[in-house]
């Protein structure tokens, strides 16, 4: 009884002094400034927790060749070697390097210009009284030595009277200009020998073009100036049978 008295008196006082609870508004006059003031945060702000995100590491996959075991400086290691770079088209490559056989190796006696020749043609002479000052058979040839150079020796015949003329020539690359019409021009000097009775020797200035015909034949057009006795110049125009 005096248990259920003792409860009951305690209740009511606890009810009586949470009734008296104000609710009080926090203003930063009333805390004595901002900074001391309590930091409210409404539940619905509440910062949840960041779940730390993990790095990624992208690896760029490598596809090793079958049955080869390849290293870490194999993978890395720049190929070596120089670049080349050609501003022709493919199928012309052919046509502007020197023919090679099976084996991928260079034709001996061909070069830039074309393959050697050995061929006849005729000479218009425009300048002295010699055979190349005047018309005469003309037996020519076109051996390449370097890449670069050939030698181009040649025979004039005039009745019994005979000239020899042995340049050597740069060859130029070769030209495309007038559309699939392709020329090799080159230029060089050399030694001219007139074996007749009159015989005489002398420098030899010789330019000219190779046209190619086709895989067997070669035009050859050269103008040649030798000086012996007097000045002689002449036009040479022939085919020669390549080989």
């Amino acid at each position: 009884m005096k248990f259920n008295l003792l409860a009951g008196l305690t209740l009511v006082l606890v009810s009586n002094s949470i009734a008296g609870v104000k609710a009080e508004t926090i203003t930063p006059s009333s805390c004595g400034g901002r900074d001391k003031c309590p930091a409210i945060v409404p539940h619905q702000e509440v910062l949840k927790p960041i779940t730390p995100v993990k790095s990624l590491a992208i690896v760029e996959s490598v596809k090793l060749p079958e049955g080869k075991i390849s290293t870490v400086a194999a993978l890395t290691t720049p190929p070596q070697g120089k670049a080349v770079s050609l501003n022709i088209a493919p199928n012309e490559i052919a046509q502007f390097l020197p023919p090679t056989d099976s084996n991928g190796n260079r034709i001996f006696r061909s070069n830039r210009s074309g393959p050697s020749y050995f061929g006849v043609g005729l000479n218009f002479g425009l300048i002295g009284g010699g055979n190349l000052g005047d018309r005469s058979l003309v037996i020519l040839s076109k051996l390449g030595v370097t890449e670069t150079l050939s030698v181009r020796p040649s025979v004039y015949l005039l009745g019994d009277f005979v000239s020899i003329l042995i340049p050597v020539t740069y060859e130029f690359e070769p030209q495309r200009s007038f559309g699939d019409f392709k020329f090799s021009p080159y230029l060089g000097g050399g030694l001219a020998i007139d074996a007749g009775s009159n015989s005489s020797y002398g420098p030899l200035i010789t330019a000219g073009v190779d046209i190619p015909l086709s895989s067997v034949f070669t035009i050859n057009v050269a103008a040649n100036l030798a000086f012996l006795n007097s000045a002689n110049l002449g036009i040479v125009v022939g085919v020669g049978y390549n080989f």
